[in-house]
């Protein structure tokens, strides 16, 4: 590969970023916060890329006059030195168009039902450990700017005892059937030491997925939750008994109140709840929580 051919590469790269950033693409592999960021290394790399050209077609132009030069005062044709040669000419460059056309032609969706299958980690820790990074501060004043904390500070579900760790929520919305992220929902089923979501309907966004660990039946809603991006992606689940109405994948808005005591160790902490409705939705803007 040559230069030119190099500078196109890096300009196309460049492009793909602005163009999966400026199409809202992206939010299916890194956070929203990070689309200034892509914007402006897609920019450098388009610059970088269209400079680097420019130069090369400089740099042979001036290659190309000043052979033509030597030739019109010798009258003879111009040899090149055979050890004369450009060792720029790797291969390994073209590697870089792989991320491009998988991107253009393929588009990998966001993570969905495969992904909770295939992950076996109990949402209780998870939970918390993504809740404990929220600039949020608890009702009673314990987060201190640093997220909900444990009342007494630990960092499991359940103490040596086997007592439940608790932590304080803001009151949920006034209004009938109030919609609760879903990693909002499964802290406050696990942990909320009011249970504010015990008997109460409540309206959650998530993806038809398989039943959690623990669970031979049924199925679950569930949302993956990142950190940072796609890579350190956490699914977040709500059990529901019987047959899903809807195939795998499918994005539904729906209305569960949390079954007490039916999120243990054994299943991953993951609850199980009854619906009182379910209606298929777009996948959000956003398909992940934060």
């Amino acid at each position: 590969m040559n230069k030119e051919t190099q500078s196109i590469v890096v300009a196309l790269l460049g492009g793909l970023l602005i163009s999966i950033t400026l199409s809202h693409r992206f939010t299916s592999y890194v956070r929203p916060g990070f689309a200034p960021l892509l914007l402006i290394g897609g920019g450098i790399l388009v610059l970088v890329g269209v400079l680097s050209l420019v130069l090369a077609m400089r740099a042979d132009a001036k290659k190309d006059r000043a052979g033509a030069t030597q030739k019109s005062a010798t009258g003879a044709p111009v040899v090149r030195d055979p050890h004369d040669h450009d060792h720029d000419k790797s291969k390994a460059p073209w590697l870089l168009l792989i991320p491009v056309l998988v991107l253009l032609l393929v588009a990998p969706p966001a993570l969905g039902a495969d992904a909770v299958a295939r992950n076996a980690s109990s949402q209780a820790l998870a939970g918390v450990d993504v809740v404990a990074r929220d600039n949020s501060t608890s009702k009673d004043g314990a987060g201190g700017g640093g997220g909900y904390k444990f009342n007494d500070g630990s960092g499991s579900a359940a103490d040596s005892t086997g007592s439940r760790r608790t932590m304080h929520f803001p009151a949920l919305p006034a209004v009938d059937n109030p919609s609760v992220g879903m990693k909002d929902m499964i802290l406050r089923a696990l942990y909320d030491a009011d249970n504010s979501v015990e008997g109460v309907p409540v309206t959650v966004t998530g993806f038809i997925a398989p039943p959690g660990d623990g669970y031979t039946d049924g199925y679950t809603v569930a949302r993956i939750v990142i950190s940072c991006c796609a890579a350190d992606a956490n699914p977040m689940q709500l059990h529901i008994a019987g047959d899903p109405p809807f195939p795998a994948d499918t994005w539904v808005d729906s209305v569960v109140t949390v079954v007490p005591n039916t999120a243990t160790m054994d299943n991953g902490y993951v609850p199980t709840v009854t619906v009182t409705s379910m209606t298929p939705v777009p996948q959000p803007d956003d398909p992940y929580e934060h």
